[in-house]
């Protein structure tokens, strides 16, 4: 049996009619809706209508009058008047929150909108440390309200070009709010513009563009339309109810936006936007875990077959496109100057490639990816010397600081053949020892004369500065007197054999 207790909350003769109401929806709710998308936080609404500012849906009466219930959100309410907005919780006593006034510069008779969401943050609180977000779309003024237990306070504000029509949460981070002008836009909760569309469709004109009511009227006596039950959310879906037509608006999942850029040729858009979702700074997306470090366990698939489809696709266009180059020039045994500039344009577009996949790899730190899949595509190409003169800049700016032994050898043997010694020395004093092939990298010094990078490895890696200057003490003395020249100048101009001597021999 139900019991009913009346009190009077707002007086209709002093505040006028209630115009919407709208519950703070159970979180448990709409877990049934954060299922359907993977584990990750849905709009928790116990309606649509109850999202929408309209009625009080039939679930969330249910939970809203339940006074079993002990969380501490139970029977929160917002009551909506033409002056007033009354935020309230009914359970199992009385009290009032907040009592917010119409913000000014609001037209008089205007239809208020609102909406609440649950923040999901780490699910491990307690129900008392919960935290909701409010939401007020009235003509242009857009209110965001942050309830903590039973304290309510702004939390952002902003303004729109033309008047609300309806608001409703993707999730705990993003509203969407459609406009009489027939603009769609999606905000963070802080006011930020994400993405705004048109929704209107052809034939439509603004008067019958969305459905309405003019059960309410103004102070004036006058009709109003009020747009309540006309958009409402389902997932990552806006759905918007027309006078004849229904309009469907989605939020790409994060996979499929990469997927438009990819398809689209833009490679450098695919690849910022995957970079942006591993930093787990993205916006507007709703299908992702809260925490970087599972956004990157979850992507990390999906990045691997960006970098491999950007490298395939592109090395196949450089392959057909110089072949017809090489074609038109035509086919001759001797090296000329077009097959020459030819020849530079093809390392030069292999460069550009790596450089991506150098940088996106050592951003996402992947340097399997780079070193296995990577190398071997650029060794099927002939291109293996461009992919190993690619990594020294990275290795200069301590963001390779380690390079599987195959790898370090062949750079070694590239750069000595190169006649670049003192650059591959430099290499070798900006890794980072513990993750070399220490024996490896001394047989390399031996056998190139690397004695400024041989100082390096003994002194960091063993703490021996004996050994080495052993060794270069009889290497000097069994070379000839112009070698012996050459290796004393080199260790002169070397930054490393200066602080070995400063710190041992002084």
């Amino acid at each position: 049996m139900y019991t009913v207790k009346s009190q009077c909350l707002l007086d209709g003769q002093k505040n006028g009619t209630v115009l919407s109401a709208s519950p703070l929806p159970d979180e448990n709710f709409g877990s049934s809706l954060a299922s359907s998308k993977g584990g990750n936080s849905a709009v928790p609404s116990s309606s649509i209508s109850s999202m929408m500012g309209g009625v009080v849906g039939v679930d969330s009466t249910w939970k809203l009058f339940n006074e079993d219930s002990t969380s501490v959100e139970e029977g929160v309410v917002i009551f909506v008047t033409y002056q007033t907005g009354l935020v309230v919780k009914l359970i199992p006593n009385l009290e009032v929150y907040a009592q917010l006034p119409r913000p000014e510069g609001v037209r008089e008779g205007s239809m208020p909108y609102t909406a609440w969401t649950c923040s999901t943050g780490n699910s491990s609180k307690e129900a008392e440390d919960r935290v909701s977000f409010l939401v007020i779309a009235w003509d242009r003024r857009v209110q965001v309200a942050k309830l903590v237990k039973s304290d309510l306070k702004e939390y952002a504000k902003w303004s729109l070009d033309s008047p609300a029509i309806g608001v409703v949460w993707l999730d705990d981070q993003l509203l969407v709010i459609p406009t009489v002008s027939g603009h769609l836009y999606l905000f963070t909760r802080d006011g930020v513009v994400i993405h705004q569309t048109n929704f209107s469709v052809a034939g439509s004109s603004g008067n019958d563009l969305i459905s309405y009511h003019t059960y309410f009227t103004n102070v004036f006596g006058n009709p109003e339309k009020a747009y309540q039950n006309s958009v409402g959310v389902r997932g990552a879906s806006v759905y918007i109810l027309g006078t004849a037509h229904l309009i469907i608006s989605r939020l790409l999942p994060w996979k499929e936006r990469v997927d438009v850029l990819r398809r689209g040729g833009d490679w450098m858009g695919a690849f910022n936007m995957a970079m942006s979702l591993f930093n787990g700074q993205a916006h507007g997306v709703v299908d992702l875990p809260k925490t970087v470090d599972a956004i990157r366990e979850a992507i990390a698939p999906s990045l691997a077959e960006l970098l491999f489809s950007y490298v395939d696709e592109v090395f196949s266009y450089i392959s057909i496109a110089f072949s017809n180059q090489i074609e038109k020039n035509g086919v001759t045994h001797e090296q000329s100057s077009g097959t020459n500039n030819v020849n530079l344009e093809i390392e030069e577009q292999y460069n550009r490639v790596g450089g991506v996949a150098v940088e996106f790899c050592v951003h996402i730190n992947r340097m399997d990816l780079l070193f296995d899949e990577i190398f071997s595509r650029f060794v099927a190409v002939q291109q293996r010397d461009t992919f190993l003169e690619l990594l020294e800049p990275y290795i200069l700016r301590d963001m390779l600081g380690s390079l599987p032994p195959e790898i370090m050898q062949a750079l070694v043997e590239h750069y000595s053949r190169k006649g670049w010694l003192q650059r591959i020395e430099q290499c070798v004093l900006h890794m980072d020892i513990s993750s070399l092939d220490f024996n490896q990298v001394v047989r390399i010094c031996r056998e190139h004369g690397l004695y400024g990078a041989l100082l390096y490895l003994f002194n960091k890696g063993l703490d021996d500065f004996r050994s080495p200057l052993e060794e270069l003490l009889i290497v000097l003395r069994n070379s000839e007197q112009q070698r012996a020249t050459a290796i004393g100048h080199g260790l002169e101009e070397n930054l490393e054999f200066k602080r070995f001597i400063y710190f041992h021999l002084t």
